[in-house]
């Protein structure tokens, strides 16, 4: 298995960057990605615990992920649900108040993949396309 970690600080409530990433369309602009979210969340929030989002290229989904940790403010955790050659997939969103309007999000993903191999290079893939939209994200709060 292989890790991933990023840190991304924000000169933002926290409140308003858990609201925006936990937005299934939000996350899906951030990355510059096809994401929609296909299932509500039976909660409060639709984009909630239980939720679950499609990742596609053009009008071809291949791969969903369920929300399975929410916790407002603090944490969110997706897991990858659908049939993929992926073993094993985590990505955990881990949010903190540094002070009335400056935040941190530490964004950390697990994956194993049937084709071990392979796994450093996603890693590389995704932590360049997470980070670069973090990055255009908290230079809109500066």
């Amino acid at each position: 298995m292989q890790t991933v970690s990023m840190t991304q600080e924000f000169n933002a409530p926290v409140e308003e960057i858990f609201n925006y990433l936990s937005d299934h369309n939000n996350f899906g602009a951030l990355l510059n990605a096809n994401i929609k979210r296909i299932k509500d969340s039976p909660s409060d929030n639709v984009n909630g615990l239980d939720s679950v989002r499609s990742i596609g290229i053009a009008s071809l989904t291949f791969l969903e992920e369920k929300i399975i940790t929410f916790e407002p403010y603090t944490l969110i955790e997706y897991q990858i649900c659908n049939n993929v050659p992926v073993n094993y997939h985590i990505g955990r969103l881990v949010f903190t108040k540094l002070g009335e309007n400056k935040c941190s999000l530490h964004y950390t993903i697990d994956i194993e993949t049937k084709f071990s191999f392979a796994d450093g290079l996603i890693l590389f893939a995704i932590k360049t396309t997470i980070a670069s939209g973090l990055s255009k994200l908290a230079k809109k709060y500066q």
